[in-house]
This record gives C-alpha cells, structure tokens and sequence, in this order.
C-alpha cells in the first residue's frame, strides 16, 4: 500500500495546472480568458525602470471579477515615484473583458476583448509667477505703482528706503522767482538723474534672499531630455486616455502557451496610437515556467521592450512571478525589473 500512496501522491505533484490560469502570469499581456461570474483575481505588479539619470518605481495593484459569463469588469491603480521625486497616486483604471471565443470551439485557439479607460491624477495649478526687481519692496510696489504698469510688469515702483534725495525749492504760490529760475520739467529731470546716480548697482543689489520668492509651480517630471516619453504612443501614463485590445491565445502544445494583443490608445484630445504585444510561455515543471514577453509601439523610434521572466506556482491559485527586461530604442527603458503575485478566487 506505501508504493500505491506513494504513486498518487507523485500523480498530484505532476499534474500540470488548468490552463485558465496561463494568461495571468504574463506582465505585459492581456489573455482571453474570462472567469466566470463570482470568480476573479487579484493582481499587484512592482516595476522598476532604469531611464537613464531618471529612475521610475511604480506599483500597480488590480482586481478582476466575472460578473456575468463570459464578461468580466476590472480595475487597476497605478502609484509612481518618478526620479526619486517621492511617491504619489497616478492613476486608475477601470475596465471591462469580454471572451469572444465561439462555444464549442474545437481548435486549441481562444479570442477576447478589453477595453479601459485611464484617469490620471489632475496636477494642481501652479501659482501665478510674481514680477519683481531685487532689492525693492513688493508690497510697496503694489501700492505705489500705478496699477496699468504693476499688472503688466512692464515697471516696478521705486523703494526710496535705500537712498534719499535733496530736496529742491519749490516756488511758492504766487512767488515770481525769475526769469532763471528752473522750470518744473528740468527739476524733475534733475530728480530722475540723482536718483538714477544714487541707486545701487544691479550687482551690488541687496541679496535675493531677502526679497520675498516667488511662488514656484511643482516640479513636472519630463522624459524627453533622457530619450523617454510617458506620454506618447501606447506607454502613455500622463494623459487621459480610452485603450482597446484584441487578445488570442494558442495552445502550442500541452505545457506551451502563445498569447498576442493588438493594441489601440486614443489620448483625451490626441490620435490615436497602435501597438502589439506578444508572449510565449513554457511550463518545465508541475510548479515553475519561464517566458518571454515583447511590447512596442507600431513605430520604429517608439517604446520597444523585452522581458525574460519566471512564473512560479507554490500552492494552488497563486502565482508569483518575476522578470528582467531591456528596451530596444532611446525611446525605451535602458532596463527594467518586475515583480508581481497573481491571487485567484
């Protein structure tokens, strides 16, 4: 009897798993297939990119739930902190996948759709810059300029706390002071020469510190002097944006599985953009595949990316899995690395 529990106890250890759970493992695919309605799956993927002097982190927790056969309704949030500028929501993701493949079908093939919608996080309006000259009081700006020229910054109010002037004789009302005596032009003129004498040169202005500083917008992290884009073709993190894609998948053989998506972004306000996906996963052991992955735009210059990865299975409806990629253009990542569980219900 030991050598008869002996071979059921191998027969469950080899029994490879259900291929409804093949297309989870991938990271940068969808697959086709829909679980049915009560059933889904929990999702979290951890990413690292290395974009040359900028290094993004994002973590992107989902879930999926068949709510009716053969349509599922999903949701994913996305959290980054782009060049160690400190983590921050980004945005979320919600979605719905339909299986499209024909009932009783008797090839190994299997077809489905998704579609989804991407809400960013709204930046907040960065506060207006304020105009001012160094070494002048902003406040007594506002007050003794006139408000044509404060508004347009086209001039600053003069500040007399750092120099004074001499004062000059006034004529008297009804004084003749004579023929020689100078006329309210020129004392005005001499007025505008000492003052323009008298004040501080621009280098030797009073330091910028001790005027008030103007408000600065927060930081916006842009890609384009490093080569990288996220806000172009299918990698678009930054806008608001519709994405559609067209999953198959093909049983190559009972332990080889072929996925592929066709996909399509269309920005908030943009055109839309075009791109494939494709992946190809081999189970070795009852537990334990590997895989390879590819994602890029339909574009020569835009984001291309490989990934070789492992998809472990320790216990039943959990798969834990882990990749190393490289991007193909300056568009693309330099590197990256990914880690995700997948948890099914």
């Amino acid at each position: 009897m030991k050598w008869f529990s002996a071979l059921l106890l191998a027969s469950a250890l080899l029994r490879p798993s259900a291929h409804a759970d093949h297309g989870q493992e991938f990271f940068l695919l969808y697959d086709a297939k829909v679980r049915a309605p009560g059933h889904g799956s929990f999702q979290s993927t951890f990413s690292f990119l290395d974009e040359g002097d900028d290094d993004t982190l994002s973590l992107s927790p989902g879930f999926t739930l068949g709510v009716l056969p053969r349509t599922a309704l999903s949701v994913r949030a996305d959290f980054a902190d782009e060049a160690s500028s400190a983590w921050a929501y980004r945005a979320i993701e919600p979605g719905m996948q339909i299986d499209l493949t024909p009932r009783n079908f008797k090839l190994p093939i299997r077809f489905g759709i998704s579609a989804s919608y991407q809400f960013v996080e709204a930046g907040e309006a960065a506060a207006p810059a304020v105009r001012s000259v160094a070494g002048h009081d902003l406040a007594h700006a506002s007050t003794a300029a006139p408000a044509s020229a404060a508004s347009s910054g086209l001039a600053a109010a003069h500040d007399h706390s750092s120099h004074s002037h001499s004062p000059e004789p006034s004529p008297a009302s009804g004084v003749d002071l004579g023929p020689d005596a100078l006329t309210p032009e020129e004392l005005a003129a001499m007025d505008a020469g000492s003052a323009a004498s008298a004040a501080p040169a621009p280098a030797a202005a009073a330091p910028a510190a001790a005027a008030p500083a103007p408000a600065k917008p927060a930081p916006v992290h842009d890609h384009a002097e490093a080569g990288h884009s996220h806000a172009e073709g299918i990698h678009n993190h930054e806008d608001n944006l519709f994405t559609a894609r067209l999953a198959f998948e093909v049983d190559l053989s009972r332990d080889t599985l072929l996925i592929g998506n066709l996909i399509s972004v269309l920005p908030e306000g943009g055109s839309a953009s075009w791109g494939y996906a494709v992946g190809l996963r081999q189970r070795f052991l009852p537990q334990l595949a590997a895989g390879f992955e590819a994602l890029g735009d339909f574009s020569v210059e835009g984001h291309h990316e490989v990934l070789g990865a492992l998809y472990w299975e320790p216990i039943h409806h959990l798969i834990l899995k882990a990749g190393v990629g490289t991007g193909l253009t300056s568009a693309s990542p330099d590197g990256s690395f990914r880690a995700g569980l997948v948890w099914i219900f």
